[in-house]
């Protein structure tokens, strides 16, 4: 009912804005206010921004399913577009619709304040990193006559290198501002609970920036004209998870997102999200041995990871592997630690626990790349190494306080760490030891397998940006354990896999005169894909 005088209001307000803004003055509802305050509205959108990539139709689960790192787990039919790729404009509209619900609270924090303003700042940061999530999944996009509300219903579309462009140049003057702004001019409200990510401190939401608009050049591969070509070494990079926590608890909406959507709920019931999805053949080859022996990391990613050495196909908690799996009840905990507890240990971290944004270890690979690209000095061997290290010690991080620079573990991760660089199975092997590939080619191909590892089941959709990128981790051939396409794939491609997915129904239906027509899930390819 409420939304419904809504929209009658607004029709009433186009025929007589004078009457209106009178009708308004004099029924004003303090308990539903028309307006709000910057610092009231980017917290929830942080949170919000960090439960876009868990929640239905997130990028985590899109991207899980067409990069190998789960298939259905059998009897489920409707999983039947993951199999064909035959994608439709009814697929996978939560991305397009919530990401823009997501901006336009960024918008007005934005529009709320000037450009010397550490709220301002941190809107664009977190502008530019929805922005890019956008254009990854659908290239061209509504950017700059979008956000405007009843100013322009109908946004038109925008190049995507343009779009970059323009990200790249708002990320370099929100990093230039938070790494400079003096302590006295931040106010007080911007804190911990106006900013429920890095608790008010300008400098890691610059190094935060800093590292988004290293993202944007890497991806880019030199097709877009960044005003400035490499990020601000000076400012430095993101070397702790970037972790979003604004008190979550046990209690009905307002547990971590992860673990509510794929976990349990407040009252202990075993969500279902999980019972359609067993691991791919292809993804435990990076675990059993067969590309990479890694048992410590297999034990805490998936269920029952069977044997001592890790050579045993996982299977779910009822023992089913990926080619026999019937339809299981719940709880089909299949890719989580075995205890079904929540003291940290392995992927979901517990209904407490902070939701990660970005993990160190996506950092430090971006920085292993440009170091082996020449658009940052340093030695790319130290950073592929640190985010291996970064991958397992979060792996190993405690359900505890939220701080970045001081986290608490379960137990020690490096003893396991080592024991991995050390085994003889792992021994001359390029995409363990970065220091035995040959070529750029082979070193690059480390970067991005290890980065598709520790990036596995949280952030599915920029492992799958990577793989489109550069093709690694390599999909060849049609054996399972090779490929990670279906073998029913409808796509024309070689590696008989996607370009990407189609613009929501929505856009054909409100907006037609600007979305592109024609696009094809097949042939049409974001403008950085190889």
């Amino acid at each position: 009912m409420k939304k419904i005088f809504s929209i009658v209001l607004s029709g009433i307000c186009l025929l007589s804005a004078t009457s209106c803004k009178k009708y308004l003055d004099v029924n004003t509802n303090p308990n539903d206010p028309l307006q709000s305050t910057p610092e009231l509205v980017l917290p929830q959108a942080i949170v919000a921004t960090a439960a876009l990539a868990v929640n239905t139709g997130d990028y985590n689960s899109y991207g899980s399913a067409l990069n190998g790192y789960f298939g259905n787990a059998g009897g489920f039919g409707s999983l039947g577009v993951l199999i064909s790729y035959a994608f439709t404009t009814g697929d996978y509209n939560g991305l397009f619709q919530n990401t823009y619900d997501n901006l336009e609270d960024y918008q007005y924090v934005i529009n709320k304040t000037d450009e010397a303003n550490v709220f301002n700042a941190a809107a664009n940061i977190m502008k530019a990193y929805d922005y890019q999530m956008l254009v990854d999944t659908y290239n061209d996009v509504p950017y700059t006559e979008a956000l405007k509300g009843l100013d322009k219903l109908q946004p038109k579309y925008d190049k995507a290198e343009d779009i970059y462009k323009d990200l790249g140049d708002k990320l370099d003057a929100a990093v230039a501002f938070m790494n400079t702004v003096p302590a006295a001019s931040v106010p007080k409200i911007f804190n911990g609970t106006s900013d429920p990510m890095f608790g008010g401190d300008p400098k890691k939401w610059a190094k935060f920036g800093n590292t988004l608009k290293l993202r944007l050049i890497i991806r880019a591969g030199g097709k877009v004209a960044f005003t400035k070509a490499t990020p601000d070494a000076a400012v430095g990079f993101v070397t702790n998870d970037v972790l979003v926590q604004p008190g979550y608890t046990k209690v009905a909406g307002k547990q971590n997102p992860y673990w509510d959507r794929w976990a349990y709920s407040e009252t202990g019931a075993a969500r279902t999200a999980a019972n359609v999805y067993m691991p791919s053949p292809y993804v435990l080859t990076f675990f059993n041995g067969t590309k990479i022996l890694d048992d410590t990391r297999g034990v805490l990613i998936f269920q029952q990871w069977g044997g001592t050495n890790g050579t045993t196909t996982p299977a779910n908690q009822l023992g089913y592997t990926g080619a026999d799996a019937p339809k299981a009840p719940t709880p089909a905990f299949w890719y989580t630690y075995a205890s079904l507890g929540s003291n940290g240990e392995g992927i979901f971290k517990g209904e407490t626990a902070p939701q990660p944004i970005m993990l160190a270890s996506e950092s430090y690979f971006l920085q292993a790349e440009a170091n082996l690209k020449g658009i940052l000095a340093g030695t790319a061997k130290t950073n592929f190494d640190n985010g291996v290290k970064s991958a397992y010690a979060y792996l190993f991080r405690a359900n505890g306080p939220n701080s970045a620079t001081t986290p608490n573990y379960v137990e020690d991760w490096e003893p396991y760490y080592q024991d991995y660089m050390d085994k003889e199975a792992n021994e001359g092997n390029y995409l363990v030891h970065y220091e035995d590939a040959t070529t750029d080619a082979q070193r690059l191909e480390a970067i991005i397998t290890q980065k598709y590892i520790a990036l596995i089941y949280q952030f599915g959709g920029e492992s799958w940006n990577e793989y489109r990128r550069t093709g690694y981790p390599r999909s060849t051939g049609n054996s399972a354990t090779t490929s990670f396409a279906s073998i029913v794939s409808q796509a024309t491609g070689p590696d008989k896999l996607p370009t990407r997915v189609l613009y929501p129904v929505s856009e054909y239906t409100y907006n037609s005169s600007n979305v592109p027509s024609g696009v094809s899930p097949y042939t049409d390819k974001i403008f950085w894909a190889r």
